[in-house]
C-alpha cells in the first residue's frame, strides 16, 4: 500500500496493466491516424506508415519487393501500443500527481522514439530511416502524453482532479 495525504490506495497490478493496454491502444490509434494524415499530406500515401510497420514482421526486404501489408502493420502497431502502455503502467505507482504522470508519459514517449529510431532502426529496422524524424519525435511525445491521461485519477492520484484549476469564490476576487 502507498500512503498519501488523501488515502492509502494501490491499484491492483492487473487493473493497471489493463488501463495501460487500453490507454496505449487509444494513444496508438491517434498516433497512427496522425501519422497516416502526415504521410498523405506530404505527398506519400496514407497507408505508407502501416506498410513500414509491417516490415517489423516481414523484414526490410518487404518494402523493396512490395510485399508489405497495411493490415499487418495495423495489427503490429496496435499490439506494440498495448505493450508500451503496459510497460508504462509498471512505473505509474511511483508518480504521485497527475502532473508527474503527464511529464513521465511525455518523457516515456521520447524514450520510445530514442529506442525505436536511434537504437533499433540503424541496427535492425532500416526501413524506418525514411520516416520524417522531427515528425516522429513529436508523434512519440504526443503518444506518451496521451497514454499518461489513462492514469489520471488512478491509484495514489485518486481524488485528484484531472485539471488542477481551483474555483474562486466571488468574495475571493474582491
Amino acid at each position: 500500500m502507498v500512503a498519501t495525504g488523501r488515502s492509502t490506495i494501490e491499484e491492483p497490478l492487473v487493473r493497471r496493466l489493463v488501463r495501460g493496454a487500453v490507454g496505449g491502444v487509444a494513444a496508438g490509434l491517434v498516433f497512427a491516424a496522425v501519422t497516416m494524415w502526415f504521410a498523405d499530406s506530404t505527398g506519400g500515401t496514407a497507408e505508407l506508415p502501416l506498410r513500414m510497420i509491417s516490415t517489423i514482421v516481414k523484414g526490410d526486404q518487404a518494402m523493396a519487393t512490395g510485399t508489405t501489408s497495411p493490415a499487418l502493420g495495423g495489427v503490429v502497431h496496435v499490439a506494440l501500443s498495448a505493450v508500451f502502455g503496459m510497460v508504462f503502467a509498471l512505473a505509474v505507482p511511483r508518480f504521485r500527481t497527475n502532473g508527474t504522470v503527464a511529464l513521465a508519459g511525455t518523457v516515456y514517449g521520447l524514450l520510445l522514439y530514442v529506442v525505436n529510431f536511434l537504437v533499433l532502426t540503424p541496427l535492425v529496422f532500416t526501413t524506418f530511416r525514411m520516416a520524417n524524424q522531427p515528425f516522429e519525435v513529436v508523434a512519440h511525445l504526443v503518444f506518451g502524453t496521451l497514454l499518461s491521461f489513462a492514469f489520471f485519477g488512478s491509484g495514489v492520484r485518486r481524488g485528484e482532479p484531472a485539471l488542477a484549476i481551483q474555483r474562486r469564490s466571488a468574495g475571493a476576487l474582491s
